[in-house]
């Protein structure tokens, strides 16, 4: 039995906290320690604590916490190459795999074997390729925009530089008979000539005051102009004067393509790829060509392509890969475009590069087919054979695009940028295998059935993927598509919920305004509600309710200047489209990527590099915590929830939000992209190791140990059925302030002995400083009106 004694002792402390706390009320709250001065503004009423970058109580370690684990991928993809001959008499053809520091790959084309690999330096690919008649190669590479030149006399590169300063990209090399050589460039539309000879760069200045690619080249021997292809939102043909530099537009009139994504020469014409229609323009005159489809016999101004170009004039004309990927050919005395005879198929993939070979005093034609494979081929026009086979590139560690963490298996799924291989990596295994390729892939998400939601750029595509089933033409299975009918090419936010999927997306290349789209599961039906905010991305989605709030980015299509100057959330009714509430959470931020639930029930988003607490009703902001200061894309930033902690990542960064205090830690401050958690707590991240470009690797952050799992969150201590309303915080990682307290959900013997038990702990808290003295007055007082026990 407890003493009466002592239990009186108890009652007469709770009566004391009783009269304190009165006389708290009658002070305005305030004591020596009470904390700030009420007069000072505090709009954002938890925004209390200060970034920290080093705190013991969420067990931040000096050295890096994250573990580096590695390439999960390493592929093959090669945007274009080209055949040349060394001097040596070896005929071989050149391709440069994306990679982080590129390298140049040289096979030789007969015997199939890979004589050289050599770095290009802060390259991580090549758009641009070019055999100059002297027979030196150039370069142009991405995201450094250098141009390289390759020597096939000595096997050395050399880095020539970047010609045009604060350019990323060089897209469509081109040379002349005296081997100058020239290109276009992004982000602000360049061309330029580059005099091997003197070294010297002649910048033919912007070409656009809008579009951003200048995408392809072609120099023309026969007049000394130069072709350059503007693209996205409008594609424009540019001719050039090499030497007054004059620019005429001689764009065809009635054009609606978005792009020339290649240009080619031969005898007087023009051969562009005009977003994958083939279009012939008069060098001279500039019109449109019209010529014959050998099927119909028809006069036609545009066929299909599905290449990067048509070859140099051969026997039989120029050649490329139509949509269906048949060997076609338009026959330069007749102006005529067919297929082959007989027909052949390249059936590695689009050709992406060509060049004539001699042989046996006939004239070959070699190429290379697809992005992924090396795939090259032979055909003899003489004969009509076509070989095919895989020239052995080099398989190198790829730039990674997301990870998905299997809620089941605690397996981690990762996606490559652009080559869209995936694999998985096992966590007790430390190995990866690789898996069903879904292309890039811009967000995905569990169907809650074993399955996955996967969202596809370039095509804005929705695809349902069940990754323990083999790969068959509807595994995955394409749910739409929207870049053609809705001019939607990135799903940067795929929510299931429920009956339905929510994507948000970008729009496509020179466009304005993004859109959600709403997948009805059951019928397969969809819904696509473009601007719901004007001119920006749907970048975050989270349905609440019959509602979907929706979190907006400024961006526009790539290529595109932003018009917005804020993100804003917006609350939508998914069956209308119609925005019920629209509101700015953060000023001046340009992207809300991220938004969540959290513990207390409210909306919690990521705007920026700042985190923000809404009612999940009204949209009205209650709290604002930063992170950092900056600035973040609409597809850079993830949150997931740790028994009251929130951790993220955005802008390279890994941080930590403690929900109850209203304070970030920053974990590590740079090279880091995406998150994803498995079952057993750890953490999945992208890696970007130091000194590189791309993130290539995966990475594994792990929290500290909890001592009190499922805390008790609420905003206030409770002992029991009352309310002390002391303000709850974690006193240590993972406890917070009720935690530590006395379980009122224990059998007590009685109700004194809940309260006696609480006062023993107030004054160990108090005496340890983790409580003011007025707030154990106010837990014993709580505890004593409890029911506990009674």
């Amino acid at each position: 039995m407890i003493p009466r004694r002592h239990f009186r002792h108890v009652l007469i402390r709770a009566a004391l906290a009783c009269a304190l706390m009165l006389g708290l009320l009658a002070t305005g709250g305030r004591t020596a320690s009470a904390g700030p001065d009420p007069q000072r503004p505090e709009p954002f009423p938890s925004e209390t604590g200060p970034i920290r970058k080093d705190d013991s109580r969420i067990g931040i370690a000096a050295e890096d916490p994250v573990r580096d684990l590695g390439a999960p991928i390493s592929s093959l993809t090669v945007m274009e190459g080209a055949v040349g001959r060394t001097p040596d008499g070896r005929d071989v053809v050149y391709a440069v795999p994306a990679g982080e520091n590129a390298q140049l790959n040289v096979v030789d084309l007969h015997s199939r074997q890979l004589i050289h690999a050599l770095p290009l330096a802060g390259a991580a690919g090549a758009w641009a390729i070019v055999v100059a008649p002297d027979g030196r190669l150039y370069v142009g590479t991405y995201p450094n925009a250098h141009l390289y030149r390759y020597d096939p006399g000595t096997g050395t590169v050399t880095d020539l530089g970047q010609p045009i300063p604060g350019e990323s990209v060089i897209y469509g090399l081109t040379a002349d008979q005296n081997g100058n050589v020239y290109a276009g460039t992004y982000p602000t539309a360049h061309a330029f000539k580059y005099d091997p000879s003197t070294s010297q760069v002649t910048d033919y200045g912007s070409l656009d005051p809008v579009q951003q690619y200048a995408r392809s080249t072609v120099y023309d021997p026969d007049h000394n102009k130069l072709f350059v292809g503007i693209s996205t939102p409008n594609a424009r043909l540019l001719r050039i004067d090499v030497e007054t530099r004059q620019v005429e537009d001689i764009t065809p009139p009635g054009t609606t393509a978005k792009d020339f994504i290649d240009l080619d020469y031969a005898n007087g014409r023009v051969f562009a790829n005009a977003s994958s229609r083939l279009v012939v323009v008069d060098a001279v005159t500039g019109e449109q060509v019209k010529f014959t489809d050998a099927a119909t016999g028809s006069l036609v101004m545009d066929y299909p392509i599905a290449a990067r170009g048509v070859s140099a004039a051969g026997p039989g004309g120029v050649y490329f890969t139509n949509n269906t990927l048949a060997l076609t050919h338009y026959d330069l005395d007749t102006n005529t475009v067919g297929p082959v005879s007989p027909p052949r198929t390249v059936t590695r993939g689009a050709s992406i590069g060509y060049g004539w070979v001699t042989e046996n005093g006939s004239q070959v034609l070699y190429g290379l087919a697809g992005n992924y494979s090396g795939g090259t081929f032979r055909y003899n026009p003489q004969d009509g054979t076509l070989a095919q086979w895989s020239s052995p590139f080099q398989y190198v560690p790829v730039a990674l695009m997301h990870a998905l963490a299997d809620p089941a298996t605690g397996k981690v799924f990762v996606n490559a940028y652009l080559n869209g291989s995936t694999s998985v990596y096992d966590p007790a295994t430390g190995k990866s295998t690789v898996t069903t390729r879904q292309g890039q892939v811009e967000d995905w998400a569990w169907d809650g059935n074993g399955k996955m939601y996967v969202g596809i750029y370039p095509y804005g595509r929705l695809s349902l993927w069940d990754p323990n089933a083999p790969a068959t033409p509807t595994n995955p299975k394409e749910l739409f598509s929207l870049v053609d009918s809705h001019h939607q090419n990135r799903p940067v936010a795929v929510v299931p919920a429920g009956d339905k999927v929510y994507v948000g997306t970008t729009p496509a290349y020179g466009e304005y305004g993004g859109a959600l789209t709403v997948y009805d599961v059951p019928t397969g039906a969809f819904t696509v509600y473009r601007n719901l905010v004007a001119d920006q991305t749907i970048s975050s989605l989270l349905p609440v309710g019959t509602a979907v709030w929706a979190g907006s980015g400024i961006e526009g299509g790539q290529g595109t200047e932003p018009i917005a100057t804020e993100a804003h959330l917006v609350k939508v009714d998914p069956s209308t489209g119609a925005v019920l509430t629209d509101v700015v959470p953060v000023p001046g931020a340009a992207s809300i990527n991220e938004l969540t639930i959290g513990p207390d029930g409210n909306l919690w988003g990521l705007a920026d590099g700042i985190v923000f607490v809404a009612d999940p009703t009204t949209g009205a902001v209650l709290r604002q915590i930063p992170v950092f200061s900056g600035r973040a894309g609409a597809n850079d930033g993830a949150l997931q929830w740790r028994d009251g902690y929130l951790y993220g990542v955005t802008a390279g960064r890994l941080f930590v939000v403690d929900s109850l205090g209203g304070v970030s830690t920053m974990l590590r401050d740079h090279g880091l992209n995406r998150l994803t958690q498995t079952p057993d707590g750890t953490y999945y991240t992208l890696l970007r190791p130091d000194g590189w470009t791309n993130p290539t690797n995966l990475a594994s952050y792990t929290p500290p140990t909890d001592p009190c799992p499922q805390s008790d969150l609420r905003a206030t201590v409770w002992t029991g059925n009352i309310n002390s309303h002391v303000t709850n915080r974690h006193v240590e990682y993972g406890c917070t302030l009720t935690d530590v307290l006395p379980d009122a959900k224990a059998d007590w013997p009685s109700h004194a002995a809940y309260v006696i038990a609480v006062d023993k702990k107030a004054r160990e808290l108090e005496k340890a400083g983790t409580i003011e003295r007025w707030e154990g007055a106010l837990i014993r007082l709580a505890a004593a009106r409890s029911d506990v026990g009674r």
